[in-house]
């Protein structure tokens, strides 16, 4: 577990810096001209929204307010711009003209049109965040019993004194782990434990400091690789997924990872490879390092009744993720006479499964408690789930005001290009917002956006544009303020500054021309085409 001294940098919480004292009134500043500007084409309710999404993005860029607090503000805003944010039964937009896309209601007595605002709320409780609910408990549960630590060590210890094997088993513990748990969850829990093997190599009281950098590096970049492997790995993934569900389409918990995995297959390795050059420690400190890997795993005594029965729930779930399409198919001849259920609702419903399978089975080994308690659950990132909803909404309010057809025109030039220059454009933007922004604040502001330009080309599919702009992010190795996995690494004295640019910048390289393969070969294959 984390020290007194490790940092512990919030995902959501607002800065007091300098960026955000100017962000705090540049906001409203850019709301206002943006209302003052002729715009040619764009109905006066789109314009509000567009007012709205400036205001919004950059309290999220520049972090000015908590970002969940900004998530917000569509409940105040939508309702006093008289949109209608309505879906139908499959959680899609619904357009009753060709201009304005709102919902046509009407009071049957006065005959005026009414407001239906009544769906606004349920885009803070989609199904996605339902998900996201049970991951976070899941991941809990294998922190709170030490099953995290346990695998770390189990699989640094394969390498034995070699210490390029010893970087290659953290890296694949935090790969691995951080596809099931938080990112910052999982740096928290292994960078202290980076930390004591680095120590442990010290011959004559001083520790390698290369060994060290490679060691903490690994973990902030395994972190960040391995979340991009299922939904719940990181938040993007579930912002991109609510986003495209309202659109109607459905990427199912198996269709992601078919995705997600072999990236993270790809980039392991690299990272590896880049962390890996010129690493070479002493004899004796390779000796040291791996005796102090035996000790912390010997601390950690026989696996206990906790650990086993958190790890059958766990793989349990996983397992069901992966073939929750087949699921959905079984549950829809079988129980509901032929209906078709979408299989991101079986994701959800999986999840929450396993969420109540925690509260239900007994932790053993004398303990008199289940393996979570309610207790336990206060740890859920509430204010994520918050931001699902801000985003969700924003991108309702300008599909159905007209922004997004607006923009959408307006991108037209660009979405005409090569689908390979499209897609490797759009992936530097968003490599290059998210090393300086929060990849929430990102994925949360680029979605829409991204979403009106699929809609504008003939050959971009949303579902195979969006999934790996959502990878794209995540992946912000250079900077410490890229993700809290680089400021955790920067923070504790080991990294420097340099060093994290240098090789991040290769990094950044590698996944850019990666996901821009994926998205032009693997993503439509697996998403067919959508």
């Amino acid at each position: 577990m984390p020290d007194a001294n490790t940092p512990q940098p919030s995902e959501i919480a607002g800065s007091t810096g300098t960026a955000a004292r100017i962000g705090l009134w540049l906001g409203p500043v850019l709301a206002i001209v943006s209302l003052l500007i002729p715009m040619t084409g764009l109905a006066w309710e789109a314009r509000l929204v567009l007012a709205l999404l400036l205001l919004m993005a950059t309290w999220w860029i520049t972090e000015a307010l908590p970002l969940a607090a900004t998530a917000l503000l569509p409940i105040l805003a939508v309702p006093l711009m008289g949109i209608d944010v309505g879906t139908d039964a499959r959680g899609r937009l619904v357009c009753a003209t060709e201009g304005l896309c709102r919902n046509a209601l009407t009071d049957p007595l006065t005959n005026e049109r009414l407001l239906n605002l009544g769906d606004l709320g349920t885009h803070y409780s989609n199904p996605v965040v339902l998900l996201y609910i049970g991951g976070f408990l899941i991941g809990i549960a294998i922190e709170r019993w030490g099953l995290s630590t346990r695998i770390a060590y189990g699989l640094v210890a394969r390498g034995g004194a070699n210490p390029k094997l010893m970087l290659a088993g953290f890296l694949l513990a935090a790969g691995f782990i951080s596809m099931w748990i938080s990112n910052t969850s999982t740096s928290l829990i292994l960078t202290p434990l980076a930390l004591s093997v680095a120590a442990g190599s010290a011959v004559n009281g001083r520790e390698d400091p290369k060994f060290a950098s490679a060691l903490i590096l690994a973990v902030a970049y395994a972190a960040t690789i391995g979340g991009l492997a299922t939904p719940i790995g990181t938040p993007p993934n579930g912002i991109a997924l609510t986003q495209l569900r309202a659109q109607g389409i459905e990427v199912s918990f198996g269709q992601w990872m078919a995705i997600g995995v072999p990236v993270v297959i790809v980039l392991l390795p690299l990272a590896w490879l880049i962390l890996s050059r010129g690493l070479n420690i002493d004899a004796a400190g390779a000796r040291g390092a791996q005796e102090r890997v035996r000790q912390e795993l010997g601390k950690l005594g026989p696996l206990s009744t906790a650990e086993s029965r958190t790890a059958m729930i766990f793989f349990l779930i996983a397992g069901l993720w992966m073939v929750s399409t087949l699921i959905a198919e079984w549950i829809g001849e079988a129980l509901l006479g032929g209906a078709r259920i979408d299989g991101g609702h079986v994701d959800t419903m999986i999840a929450t499964l396993g969420a109540i399978l925690l509260f239900i089975v007994p932790a053993g080994g004398g303990a008199k408690r289940a393996i979570l308690v309610w207790d336990d659950a206060q740890k859920i990132p509430w204010g994520i789930l918050l931001l699902f909803g801000g985003g969700l909404a924003l991108a309702a309010a300008a599909e159905l005001s007209g922004l997004s057809r607006y923009l959408a025109e307006g991108l037209k030039g660009i979405a005409d290009l090569h689908p390979a220059i499209v897609i490797l454009m759009v992936g530097l933007l968003v490599i290059v917002i998210t090393e300086f922004a929060s990849n929430i604040a990102t994925i949360s502001l680029m979605g829409p956006v991204l979403i009106s330009l699929s809609l504008g080309s003939e050959t971009l599919g949303a579902a195979t544009f969006i999934v790996p702009a959502a990878m794209a992010a995540s992946m912000g190795f250079a900077m410490p303020v890229g993700s809290a996995s680089n400021a955790i690494a920067y923070g504790t004295g080991k990294v420097r500054q340099a060093d994290m640019i240098r090789r991040g910048l290769v990094m950044n390289l590698c996944a850019l021309v990666l996901l821009t393969i994926v998205g032009l070969t693997l993503a439509p294959l697996v998403l067919g085409g959508v």
